[in-house]
């Protein structure tokens, strides 16, 4: 109707009204924040460095927290309520996955994200209960169908599914406002029958209170799909204790689970489909010893060396790792050399995970490393002792402010 219409311009006309701007990190901009929330969320998984969780089949964080933050930029948020709305959201988006299956051939990005970033949003909002439940059913009725090959292939449409899903559970929000509204069994509907066909309703409050995914979520260790870390954390662990030329290996063999076996190509057309590729990775980590931002960028589809290397590697899937998963994501690495000598290591968990997390040491690193190279020594590190004692702060919006770049330093030029 045109009231509605009316509702929804106004939602989204911000004019010159500054106060109701979000950042775009990292960069000068401030803008409208459905737009913030697009932009930060394609660039956090640009470098696929992204938080993860096994038992979501997926990304939380880089769905959920742009929406977040572009929410809390535009309002006086405390850290601790920014703590409260993250785990709601997390748990939200993380629960629809578990009751759910995504199709085969779906990238899950884009899909429970969407609706874990609208209860992320609508508990900073502070909505009622039944306020949230007609978002919750606005928002699954905004979930894309990403197709993941495209990643895997190296197309960067990809990188746009997470931002895409933080926009529209924002979105979603904004049209609840505005007067929409979608039929009460829309997230039922679409999470049985159109971009999946198991819905688990058990799922959604199974422990509801007592477990929470978000502490079962991991940090990678390498940037790279998920997949491939079991097997180069036991690559690696085999070249800490083994020492040979890259010309000395015949040939490598990594098992693994179903999923880590499709990472297979042998040639990724480019860099994007490097960091889908479990045979190049290996060769890569074979040849500069690790593999990091810094090595990636050293990586060439086109090296010889290293294509001939990665044509040694063979990767296939295993029940017996399957049926562990997603408890356990385990791989077996066999490296043999050409003169008969064989190098086993098998890794039951990658490191990052539950179990094995990262120390705190190095998240710290991994942070400073990302953003001292835009931001400055000063702002990062500014940043991260106020971030690791968030619940104390009482307005988020100048730590925020802490990761835009300032107007008299231009991008990529951290000032010290």
């Amino acid at each position: 109707t045109e009231g509605e219409l009316s509702s929804l311009l106004q939602a989204l006309s911000f004019g010159d009204n500054k106060q109701s701007l979000a950042s775009c990190l990292g960069r000068h901009e401030q803008v409208n924040p459905l737009i913030a929330a697009l932009i930060n969320g394609i660039a956090g998984s640009r470098l696929e460095f992204e938080e993860g969780n096994s038992w979501a089949f997926g990304h939380p964080a880089i769905q959920i927290v742009p929406a977040l933050v572009a929410q809390a930029e535009g309002q006086r948020t405390s850290g601790k309520e920014l703590l409260e709305a993250l785990v709601a959201g997390y748990e939200c988006g993380v629960r629809v996955s578990r009751a759910s299956k995504v199709r085969k051939g779906l990238h899950p990005s884009g899909t429970w994200g969407t609706v874990g970033a609208a209860a992320a949003v609508a508990k900073l909002r502070a909505r009622s209960p039944s306020a949230l439940y007609e978002i919750l059913n606005l928002s699954a009725s905004f979930t894309i169908s990403p197709y993941v090959k495209n990643a895997f292939v190296g197309k960067n449409v990809a990188y746009t599914f997470a931002g895409m899903a933080s926009f529209l559970g924002f979105l979603s929000n904004v049209f609840f406002d505005a007067g929409f509204r979608a039929d009460e069994s829309s997230l039922r509907m679409t999470f049985s029958k159109f971009v999946s066909d198991v819905f688990e309703e058990e799922e959604l409050d199974r422990e509801l209170g007592k477990e929470f995914f978000l502490l079962k979520n991991y940090f990678k260790p390498y940037p790279s799909c998920r997949f491939t870390h079991p097997a180069l954390d036991a690559l690696k662990a085999i070249l800490r204790n083994v020492s040979f030329r890259r010309r000395e290996v015949e040939r490598i063999r990594v098992e693994t689970f179903q999923a880590a076996a499709h990472c297979d190509t042998k040639a990724p057309p480019n860099l994007e489909a490097v960091l889908f590729s479990l045979p190049y990775l290996i060769a890569g980590m074979l040849s500069f010893g690790d593999i990091t931002l810094d090595t990636i960028q050293r990586i060439s589809v086109q090296d010889d060396q290293l294509r001939k290397l990665a044509a040694r590697v063979e990767v296939r899937s295993i029940p017996e790792y399957e049926a562990l998963r997603p408890v356990r994501n385990p791989a077996r690495v066999t490296l043999q050399l050409k003169n008969g000598q064989t190098h086993v290591c098998e890794v039951k968990n990658p490191s990052g995970e539950e179990g094995c997390p990262l120390s705190q040491e190095t998240i710290q690193e991994k942070f400073l490393s990302l953003t001292v190279p835009i931001l400055g020594k000063d702002r990062s590190e500014a940043f991260w002792e106020k971030a690791i004692q968030l619940e104390k702060e009482n307005d988020i919006r100048p730590l925020i402010a802490l990761l835009r770049l300032p107007r008299d330093v231009s991008y990529g030029k951290g000032s010290t």
